[in-house]
C-alpha cells in the first residue's frame, strides 16, 4: 500500500477520522440545536396568536406578529448570499404581508365593520399558513370559528377604534365636536326686573 509521510492509507484515514469527527460532530449539534429553536420560537408565534386571536390589541398578540419576518424569514446561502424560503415559509410572510397592510389602512374605510370584517378574513388566512408550516391539520373555517370570543370584547376592541378615529377627524378639522344645550343659566338680575314690572302692575291693579 501507498504511503503518505510514512503513513499507510488506514492510518490517514483514522488520522483524519479523529480529527474532522469532533468538528463535524460540533456543527451539526449546532445545526440541530438551530432546528430545534426556530421549532420552538415558531411554535410560540403560533400558540400566542391563537390564544390572543380574539383578543387582536394584547401586547403579546402584537410581538407575536412582529417576529413572524425573522422566524419565518427562511434561509440565507452564504456563497450566492440570497435568501432562500420553502414554499410553506413564503406563504407565511406573504399572508402576513397583507394582513400588516391591511391594519395599515383602517383610516381609508369610510365603515369600521367592513375593515373590521376584512381583517378577521387576512387573520385567519394567515393563521392557516403558519398552522401549515408547523404541519397541523387545521381548516380555515376551524380556525375562524372555533374561538371562544365574549361579546364584550368584540364591542370593546370596536368602540375603542370609533373613539380613536372620531378624535383624529374632530383634531384634523374634519367634523366638529357635536353640542347639546341641557340647560340655560338662569339670569337673576332679569328674574328681579321681572319680579318688580309685576309688582309694580299689581299694585296699580289694585289702585285702579
Amino acid at each position: 500500500m501507498s504511503a503518505i509521510f510514512g503513513m499507510e492509507n488506514k492510518d490517514i484515514i483514522m488520522t483524519a477520522a479523529v480529527i474532522i469527527g469532533p468538528i463535524l460532530s460540533v456543527q451539526i449539534q449546532k445545526t440541530l440545536e438551530q432546528f430545534r429553536d426556530k421549532k420552538q420560537n415558531r411554535l410560540h408565534i403560533f400558540r400566542t396568536l391563537m390564544s390572543t386571536r380574539s383578543q387582536r390589541l394584547h401586547r403579546d398578540h402584537v410581538q407575536a406578529l412582529n417576529m413572524i419576518d425573522i422566524e419565518f424569514y427562511g434561509r440565507k446561502i452564504p456563497l450566492i448570499k440570497t435568501k432562500y424560503q420553502t414554499n410553506k415559509e413564503q406563504a407565511v410572510t406573504h399572508a402576513w404581508k397583507s394582513y400588516n397592510d391591511h391594519l395599515n389602512k383602517g383610516k381609508e374605510y369610510p365603515d369600521i365593520n367592513i375593515w373590521v370584517s376584512k381583517s378577521d378574513d387576512l387573520f385567519t388566512e394567515l393563521l392557516y399558513t403558519i398552522s401549515q408550516a408547523m404541519n397541523y391539520d387545521f381548516d380555515k373555517v376551524q380556525l375562524q370559528r372555533d374561538c371562544y370570543r365574549p361579546v364584550a370584547h368584540g364591542d370593546l376592541e370596536t368602540t375603542q377604534a370609533n373613539i380613536l378615529k372620531g378624535l383624529e377627524d374632530i383634531l384634523k378639522g374634519k367634523t366638529s365636536l357635536p353640542m347639546t344645550i341641557t340647560n340655560i343659566p338662569f339670569n337673576d338680575t332679569s328674574a328681579a326686573t321681572e319680579q318688580m314690572q309685576q309688582d309694580s302692575y299689581d299694585i296699580n291693579t289694585s289702585n285702579t
